[in-house]
């Protein structure tokens, strides 16, 4: 059983064979249906089913040279609205499955950012023309499985840009540390530094989350799942059609990383409003647009 199937609407299926049922439903009505093709006798095969705009659940597996489809497994799925990173993408296939995972080095996160690729029969048709890793932009989205919202930081104006300004600087300074620069590196070492005897003296006296504004740090043991706090830029509900379930859709900006995310209504406590923040487990997913692949 899928845990995230909840987040697009689908929290009642609870037994295998309501799991067959929505797999049936899928195949036999599908909004898309996608091919990479593998070799002369297997290729992947990707349906999708939209129960909400943008949401829905996706069914993969392989169709042999006789045309019969041989079922792998399905996920659901939150189409990105717009592109969240642009940087060199290196695509790994999962061990256990037929499912692919992106990474790449986001200077705005400090850490490699893990997703798992929706769109993989498109990357097997583009792998034949471009050797990965090469900078690709992606689509961001997440499904969430619990949540909280939670009250903003008070900041002044003139802090917020100063806070901008320091990220941007940071950023700078951490692309040219990757690219071998001792004195960015140690830059990047005192400034670090700096910042947490600033944070030891000031959590003596305040809450966490009034020191802390956004976080993005990896969760258990799943690579493309984190637990994040977010600033909520748009809200909205949305309903999956075939359930009656209200849905959650939320914009993010977690350290200037901005994507869509949704979760169901039961599983949100607290009412999202832009301005406010989001606490909770995510499950990260990303469309790669391969057409606006770099070539190297």
């Amino acid at each position: 059983m899928h845990t995230y199937l909840k987040a697009v609407g689908f929290s009642g299926i609870e037994t295998q064979a309501d799991l067959e049922e929505l797999i049936k439903k899928v195949l036999s009505q599908p909004d898309s249906r996608t091919v990479g093709v593998i070799n002369e006798k297997c290729s992947i095969i990707e349906y999708r089913k939209d129960f909400s705009a943008g949401i829905g659940v996706a069914v993969r597996g392989e169709e042999d040279e006789s045309g019969n489809f041989h079922y792998s497994h399905l996920f659901p799925y939150l189409r990105g609205e717009e592109v969240s990173t642009f940087e060199e993408v290196f695509i790994h296939k999962k061990v256990d499955t037929d499912a692919y995972t992106g990474m790449c080095d986001d200077a705005r996160l400090g850490i490699s950012l893990i997703f798992y690729l929706q769109n993989v029969a498109e990357f097997i048709e583009k792998d034949k023309e471009i050797p990965f890793p090469a900078p690709v932009p992606v689509k961001m989205s997440a499904l969430v499985k619990s949540g909280t919202v939670i009250l903003p930081t008070q900041k002044r104006v003139f802090t917020r840009i100063a806070a901008k300004l320091d990220q941007e600087i940071k950023n700078r300074a951490m692309e040219e540390a990757r690219n071998g620069d001792r004195e960015a590196m140690e830059w990047l070492t005192m400034n670090d530094i700096d910042k947490y005897a600033v944070v030891s003296e000031r959590i003596k006296k305040e809450d966490l989350f009034s020191i802390v504004d956004t976080t993005f740090i990896p969760f258990g043991s799943e690579s493309d799942v984190y637990n994040v706090l977010a600033n909520i830029l748009s809200a909205k509900q949305l309903f999956n059609t075939e359930t009656g379930e209200r849905i959650w859709l939320l914009r993010l900006n977690c350290n200037d990383l901005i994507f869509d995310a949704c979760i169901n209504t039961k599983d949100l406590l607290g009412e999202p409003f832009p301005g406010m923040r989001f606490r909770g487990t995510i499950w990260m997913q990303g469309i790669a647009e391969f057409e606006n692949t770099i070539k190297k």
